[in-house]
């Protein structure tokens, strides 16, 4: 090989070791691995008359509309539990049950969370049936 073939494969070496940059959509999403919320929704009163024997609410699987002002971030599925985990990046949200979900004026019913900076918030979140 002459010299000059061997600055060319040289240059076709380093070209193959140096990957792009980390764009910023990839930073962000190693950054939705790690934080989030977590938590769990309930139900209630599921009765017209609470009693102390019995419980008021009860747990509601629902999906979950996730949104920053008029821009819908995420969606989100409860268990049969009402629990719940989505990753988010930091910062605060609205959370309103589906439209479909069966509360009392179910997009009007929005929750304000924070989600901090490191790890899954925890939140619980409430939700009335309108049932009197």
């Amino acid at each position: 090989m002459t010299s000059r073939h061997l600055s060319a494969l040289g240059l076709l070496v380093l070209g193959l070791g140096c990957g792009a940059p980390e764009s910023p959509s990839n930073v962000g999403d190693s950054q939705l691995e790690r934080t989030g919320l977590e938590g769990v929704a309930r139900l209630g009163p599921i009765q017209p008359v609470c009693r102390v024997d019995q419980p008021c609410d009860a747990p509601f699987s629902t999906r979950f509309e996730v949104r920053q002002g008029e821009r819908l971030v995420a969606t989100f599925q409860s268990d049969s539990a009402g629990r719940f985990r989505t990753y988010l990046a930091p910062g605060t949200y609205l959370v309103a049950p589906d439209a479909s979900s069966p509360v009392l004026s179910p997009l009007s019913q929005t929750r304000t969370v924070t989600v901090g900076a490191h790890g899954l918030t925890h939140v619980e979140l409430d939700f009335d049936t309108g049932i009197r």
